[in-house]
C-alpha cells in the first residue's frame, strides 16, 4: 500500500521535531569544550532549523500547530519557563509562512531565514530572561558569549544537515529543492 504525501507529512513532521528537540538538549553537552572560549555557551537550534524548513517549503499550515506544541515540549524539556520557546517558535514559523512568497525556494534563502530565526529567537529569549531577572548578562556579554558561538555552531549544523534535509524533502514530495 502506497502512503500519500499528506500522510507522510502528517507523521514525519512530528517525529522529526520530537527527535530534534531531544538532540538539541544533548548536543551542546557532548560538544567539545576545547572549541569554546571561556564562558561561551552554544545552543543547538536543530528544531528551529526544521521548523523553518517545513514552514518555508510546504503549504500546510499545520507547521504553526506543530511549532507551538514542540515549543512547549522544548520548554518543558530544556527551560524553566513554560511557553517562551512555544510562543517564539510559533511566531517564527508564522513569519516564515508570510514572507516565503517573496523569496525563491533555494538553499541560500533557507539558510538566511534560519540565521535570522536564530537571531530573533535568541535575542527575544535574552530580553525575556533579562526582564524577569533570571539572567543578568550584559548585551555585549550576550553577543560575545552566547549569540556568536550559537550562530557559528548552528550554521555548521545547517551545512551538515543540508543533504539529509534535501533527501527528506524529496521523500516528502518536494522536488524543487535547489542547491544554488
Amino acid at each position: 500500500m502506497r502512503i500519500n504525501r499528506w500522510q507522510r507529512l502528517k507523521w514525519t513532521i512530528p517525529v522529526i521535531l520530537f527527535l530534534t528537540t531531544i538532540i538539541d538538549a544533548a548536543l551542546p553537552a557532548i560538544f567539545p569544550a576545547a572549541f569554546l572560549g571561556n564562558g561561551q555557551v552554544i545552543v543547538s537550534h536543530i528544531t528551529l532549523y526544521y521548523i523553518v524548513t517545513f514552514a518555508f517549503y510546504f503549504r500546510e499550515s499545520n507547521i504553526l500547530i506543530y511549532s507551538f506544541i514542540f515549543g512547549l515540549f522544548y520548554d518543558s524539556y530544556n527551560t524553566t519557563v513554560l511557553g517562551v520557546y512555544a510562543t517564539l517558535y510559533f511566531i517564527i514559523a508564522y513569519l516564515i509562512i508570510k514572507v516565503k512568497k517573496y523569496f525563491p525556494k533555494k538553499m541560500p534563502v533557507h539558510a538566511m531565514l534560519f540565521f535570522v530565526g536564530i537571531v530573533i529567537l535568541d535575542a527575544l529569549v535574552y530580553v525575556f530572561y533579562n526582564e524577569i531577572g533570571t539572567s543578568m548578562i550584559s548585551m555585549t556579554g550576550f553577543l560575545v558569549s552566547r549569540l556568536s558561538p550559537t550562530l557559528i555552531f548552528n550554521i555548521v549544523m545547517a551545512i551538515i544537515l543540508y543533504f539529509p534535509t534535501r533527501s527528506l524533502l524529496n521523500w516528502l514530495g518536494y522536488e524543487d529543492y535547489i542547491i544554488f
